[in-house]
């Protein structure tokens, strides 16, 4: 992973926190499939995954637009291996947001996509 990508996840990971989410994992994979960071609010009984995307300028698009209908298809991939090895979670509402991150001139703006299918 690079620079830019730790970054982004320890921005989004803080964010997550802020909102009141308990850190469950970063950079679960199975098979072929990733999750960037997985959250869960046991009391809601919700779980999160979220794909980050870091930018440094908009010259190929917004963040967001580089989440293609395949990485979406990986992440479900991903949530369901997820949930298969921690059957605990298995009757939480699953839920994918997209945080995506945009860094210029050293500062960092985020738009959190909730529930981005």
């Amino acid at each position: 992973m690079t620079q830019l990508g730790k970054t982004g996840e320890a921005i989004a990971k803080e964010h997550f926190e802020l909102l009141g989410f308990e850190f469950v994992e970063q950079g679960f994979r199975y098979e072929r499939a990733e999750t960037d960071l997985i959250f869960k609010d046991d009391t809601k009984k919700i779980i999160i995954f979220v794909e980050v995307k870091t930018r440094r300028s908009k010259m190929f698009g917004e963040p967001e637009e580089s989440v293609t209908e395949r990485k979406m298809q990986q992440m479900i991939h991903s949530a369901q291996g997820f949930i298969m090895l921690n059957p605990k979670y298995d009757d939480y509402e699953k839920r994918f947001d997209i945080a995506a991150i945009m860094i210029e001139n050293g500062k960092a703006k985020m738009n959190h996509i909730i529930n981005c299918f």
